[in-house]
């Protein structure tokens, strides 16, 4: 088993893939000099995504992830040790919002939730929001299942909102596969009292985008992700909560209608 592969099992599936990747140990990617290259976002020393030849190039440490323009091909160099984990930070993250953006939905910084009778709850809110506090609050719960405590999809089914688990958990460590339908959103921070306020669509839909993960390298993917958010924000009841770090915030959650 490769290193650094969990919780990555726990999403293994069968059926026809909508990505193939060729992965490669021990090889270089050899660029061709002959064709310009137009760098499109850098982080380094994180990563650098470029264009190059009518494809997509994202660098990271010593992982290179050669793509094409649809992102539903390509390969990955590693040159390194063969036991490491072909996604390395942030290739699989970048792959996943660049095919999102693509009339699939979005990626955003959240804590989801799955109850028993199978709603959907969503905290968002950018680093030390809160997230991981109300999963750690809420794991124990046997009629809730987190699906990630960080990293959250969320998509449109059939003229509804969907809520998606991903690998990418945050200090919580607790993910899962499943999925819910959409019903309430809350924008986490921490306060003296648990409280919460009913937000606007304008304002609900400003919050989700500091949320989400655009791609500011590509435009149509920038007007599909705030387009996205607004129409999430006019449909799905948005809120600000303002919470307490102890379990009384999920007796309070209990009574908002």
């Amino acid at each position: 088993m490769l290193r650094d592969s969990f919780p990555y099992r726990l999403f293994l599936s069968g059926g026809k893939p909508e990505v193939v990747l060729r992965l490669y140990y021990g090889s270089e990617f050899r660029r061709n000099n002959n064709f310009p290259r137009k760098i499109l976002f850098d982080t380094q020393p994180s990563w650098r995504l470029y264009y190059s030849n009518r494809k997509y190039i994202l660098e990271a440490r010593s992982h290179i992830m050669v793509l094409t323009s649809d992102f539903t091909s390509g390969e990955i160099y590693i040159a390194k040790n063969r036991d490491d984990f072909p996604f390395a930070y942030p290739l699989d993250e970048i792959l996943m919002i660049n095919l999102l953006w693509r009339k699939r939905g979005i990626l955003v910084h959240a804590c989801g939730m799955k109850s028993n009778n199978s709603s959907g709850l969503l905290f968002a809110g950018t680093s030390a929001a809160g997230k991981s506090t109300m999963a750690n609050l809420w794991k124990d719960k046997k009629e809730v299942t987190i699906l990630s405590d960080d990293r959250v999809i969320i998509r449109r089914k059939n003229q509804s909102f969907w809520i998606y688990g991903t690998p990418w958990h945050g200090d919580a460590k607790v993910c899962s596969s499943e999925r819910a339908p959409l019903e309430k959103i809350f924008f986490l921070k921490h306060d003296k009292e648990n409280c919460i306020k009913r937000l606007n669509p304008l304002d609900a839909a400003s919050r989700l985008i500091v949320c989400s993960f655009p791609t500011f390298w590509d435009k149509k993917g920038m007007e599909f992700t705030l387009n996205f958010c607004s129409e999430i924000a006019e449909k799905i009841p948005c809120y600000e909560l303002g919470f307490l770090p102890d379990s009384s915030v999920i007796n309070f959650l209990g009574d908002v209608p």
